[in-house]
């Protein structure tokens, strides 16, 4: 089972995202990211280097 756009802006507390938008973007990629981060147990260096790994793309593997 998926969790639905509004339950992830639920999880997250992140109410500047966009829910109408099948892409939606948080307006803070850094503390969206660090949400992220902390709900699924990974490290700040692992992110950092998906990230350089995947170029200066926002986007985690």
């Amino acid at each position: 089972m998926v969790p639905t756009v509004k339950e992830y802006t639920a999880l997250l507390r992140c109410s500047r995202i966009q829910a109408d938008k099948a892409y939606s973007r948080a307006a803070n990629v850094l503390t969206f990211v660090k949400k992220l981060m902390k709900i699924i147990g990974m490290s700040e260096q692992w992110v950092t280097a998906r990230i350089k790994q995947k170029g200066e793309n926002k986007c985690i593997p």
